[in-house]
């Protein structure tokens, strides 16, 4: 199961998401493959967040790419609504903070998701250049995934960096689209499939399906031909 499974956000059923103490967790657990969400602060940082706002994380409804990092990573960021005062000594993630804790996994694999708001806030070469500089000591063993298929264009082409679309729709378009960018791995979520028994469409690419937290839903994925599945709660499912 460990070559199967991604982190999706950490572990979200039991930590706040995208947080360092959640992949930490999971890491140590025997995770080989993790996903994280990356928006650029006002000032150009990069950080862990999976939403526009921090509304949800922090309950201050501040938009990322307007505030700058030094207010954001202030705030608590435990998640009050669904962890209660737990994890109030949380705060966001840098991705930089993630790139030096994955340097003592040398096994472990990331999926950077790069979020189409900061994409329309600051462009795709600057974004593209804030992000992939950050991963520099990991290029080897991440992948800058995205719906933003412009975005994954300018990576593969000028950064030589691994990426991955994640598809908004399953249709004849995206196929055509998929194989002229042929990115090491599509991304899809479970509800977006297709009806058996029409199959997963043949490239070049990984398939990744999200989001699955049972057996009973994974082993349906694996018998679609899913190379791996992510999940909100790899640790149980590891066990």
């Amino acid at each position: 199961m460990r070559d199967l499974l991604v982190a999706h956000r950490g572990e979200p059923l039991h930590w706040p998401e995208n947080s360092l103490e959640g992949y930490r967790a999971v890491l140590g657990a025997g995770a080989l493959f993790l996903e994280t969400d990356v928006q650029i602060s006002g000032d150009g940082i990069p950080l862990l967040s999976h939403d526009a706002s921090v509304f949800a994380a922090t309950g201050r409804d501040l938009v990322v790419t307007e505030t700058p990092a030094a207010r954001l990573l202030e705030l608590p960021a435990g998640y009050a609504d669904r962890f209660g005062q737990r994890f109030n000594d949380q705060r966001i993630t840098r991705l930089a903070a993630l790139v030096e804790l994955l340097a003592a996994w040398p096994a472990a694999h990331a999926f950077v998701e790069i979020k189409r708001d900061s994409v329309l806030a600051f462009g795709i070469e600057r974004v593209a250049r804030i992000v992939v500089d950050e991963l520099a000591p990991i290029s080897g063993r991440c992948t800058v995934i995205s719906f933003d298929y412009p975005l994954l264009e300018h990576i593969q082409a000028v950064h030589r960096l691994s990426v991955g679309w994640v598809l908004s729709a399953w249709h004849a378009t995206e196929r055509g689209q998929a194989e002229a960018l042929a990115p090491g791995f599509l991304f899809v979520d479970r509800r977006r499939l297709p009806s058996p028994p029409e199959s997963l469409w043949p490239g070049p690419w990984r398939w990744v399906a999200y989001t699955a937290n049972t057996h009973t839903e994974i082993g349906r994925l694996r018998a679609r031909g899913f190379d791996l599945i992510e999940t909100d709660d790899i640790r149980e499912l590891l066990r």
